[in-house]
């Protein structure tokens, strides 16, 4: 299997990861609406690994360019 081809799995691998860290957001934003106390505490568990999830697409995205 080629470069190329394993970068566009790990492409279609990161978008499972991003669709999960959406549902989050989805539950902070619902909880925040609620005046719920636990919205800040989920939303922290979403924040850090979806500031993670750009910063990996914008390096695949490089590496997809350069192949």
């Amino acid at each position: 299997m080629d470069i190329q081809v394993q970068l566009y799995e790990l492409e279609t691998a990161a978008q499972r990861i991003s669709d999960g860290l959406e549902a989050i957001q989805i539950m902070v934003l619902g909880l925040d609406g609620l005046g719920s106390q636990y919205a800040g505490a989920l939303s922290a568990i979403w924040k850090y690994p979806s500031d993670a999830d750009l910063e990996q697409k914008q390096c695949l995205a490089a590496c997809l360019k350069t192949v």
